[in-house]
């Protein structure tokens, strides 16, 4: 090797350790960063050339910059966040579904007005010739109808917000798979020459992980360094340079249908992770069985007492009729138009109480008091109020599960997190020991040119 030679080892020496303080100093700077992984200079010796005794190797050469990831950490991670976030989702939708029900012993609540429907009506059964107690009890059935039609009318203004939750998280999720498309064409077209575009990763691992908390889907790479993206049940969200967004459309309840961006197909009822599937399980399944179970216990309840008041007489002595309307009590929106039959809620006299006619006979309305704590075969052979009690037990079980799934989890997330950062993390130890290394290394590959260039002075005055 000539004394130029040298030369050009030094500078190779100078270079790659000004690139790792230049790695180091980024590092520390992006330390707080959300998606920054740790950088790190792999050096490699410079091409060996022949001299006597054997091969030298000519100085050093930075072969590339390694981003510090473990792939399998990653998924792992990236699985169970979704995990959390339906979780942590379907939670939220439990907890509000309860509010709107209340706890059996609230006031306002339909378990209560169910209780004091009861009490009126044995109250009006004791004194039947009273009007006063007639309107009482004409009141308590009105209590009991619009705790039923509020609770309605709750439920489903709650399945309407969840309806509109799932298509904002649709346009997000639309948004983002348009981001992770064109980051896997900047990706690939940055590292077809070999190189790692470390920034253009950070970005889509962010991306990636919001994708799977918003869908509960799975990353895929692919050739290239691309990754493909596929929701759970199987619908492609993106493959590859591509994005295939989904698609909605009303349907005739008024919801809001999801279809794959491939082939159009409804892929709604499939859709049951992440933050959307969690919304869209409150919002089909949940609330919807809710609805179901109360328009139940209306149907129930109205087709049993106006059997009653059918059955009986008023306080004229005529014949009586229905106290709760609509009639007949049967379809899928009972509970949202339940409420007392105008001319009786005009006339208390018209309350059909009395089994014999006779003015001071209530036996009818001792077998209405009766009614809340009456097995009713609709009902599954349970009275309104074990209905009711059942409802929000079952409500209240799939809360405590959910809750222990979500913690179940968050402490996964945590131990994964904790496994990521032992990897990808910023250490500010470790960089400010490898400011030192380069550090040194820089003023040895400096001071071994400053020797190069007094041998050079030597030769040079010697040819003199």
């Amino acid at each position: 090797m000539s004394l130029f030679g040298y030369f050009s080892l030094g500078l190779q020496s100078l270079n790659a350790a000004q690139v790792g303080l230049q790695v180091a100093g980024d590092n520390i700077s992006n330390a707080f960063t959300p998606g920054y992984a740790r950088r790190r200079v792999e050096l490699t010796p410079g091409y060996p050339v022949q001299v006597a005794g054997g091969l030298l190797d000519q100085g050093v050469v930075v072969a590339r910059l390694n981003r510090m990831e473990d792939m399998f950490t990653r998924a792992a991670l990236q699985r169970e966040l979704g995990n959390q976030a339906g979780g942590e989702e379907r939670l939220r939708g439990l907890h509000q579904i309860e509010g709107i029900f209340g706890s059996l012993d609230q006031s306002g609540t339909i378990a209560t007005s169910l209780a004091s429907f009861s009490a009126a009506m044995s109250e009006a059964g004791a004194q039947p010739e009273s009007l006063t107690l007639r309107r009482g009890a004409i009141s308590a059935a009105e209590g009991l109808a619009q705790s039923i039609r509020g609770t309605y009318e709750r439920l489903n203004a709650q399945r309407s917000l969840e309806d509109q939750a799932a298509r904002g998280i649709v346009d997000e999720t639309n948004s983002l798979a348009e981001e992770l498309a064109s980051l896997n064409r900047e990706i690939a077209t940055a590292e077809a020459a070999g190189g790692v575009a470390a920034p253009l990763r950070d970005q889509r691992t962010l991306i990636v992980e919001e994708l799977t908390r918003l869908t509960g889907g799975s990353a895929i790479s692919g050739a290239g360094g691309r990754i493909h993206f596929a929701l759970s049940g199987g619908p492609t969200l993106v493959t590859g340079d591509d994005a295939l967004p989904l698609d909605t459309l009303q349907a005739a309840d008024g919801t809001t249908r999801i279809l794959s961006g491939a082939d159009g197909r409804d892929v709604t009822d499939r859709l049951r992770e992440g933050r959307l599937g969690a919304v869209l399980h409150i919002r089909d399944d949940t609330i919807a069985q809710k609805l179901d179970d109360l328009n139940t216990l209306a149907v129930e309840i109205v087709s049993d007492v106006n059997a009653k008041t059918a059955a009986g007489f008023d306080l004229n002595g005529a014949p009586g009729s229905r106290l709760f309307q609509p009639i007949p009590p049967i379809g899928p929106h009972v509970a949202a138009r339940i409420g007392i039959d105008p001319t009786v809620a005009q006339d208390p006299a018209l309350l059909a109480i009395s089994s014999t006619g006779a003015p001071g006979e209530g036996d009818i309305a001792l077998q209405i008091a009766a009614t809340p704590t009456d097995s009713l075969a609709g009902l599954g052979s349970l009275s309104p109020q074990e209905f009711l009690a059942q409802m929000q037990s079952r409500l209240g079980d799939e809360i405590v599960q959910t809750d222990v799934d979500e913690g179940v989890s968050r402490s996964l997330v945590e131990i994964l997190v904790a496994q990521r950062d032992a990897v990808s993390a910023v250490s500010l130890d470790e960089e400010a020991v490898a400011l030192i290394e380069n550090q040194r290394a820089y003023e040895a590959a400096a001071r071994f040119i400053q020797v190069l260039n007094s041998i050079t002075e030597v030769a040079v005055n010697l040819a003199r």
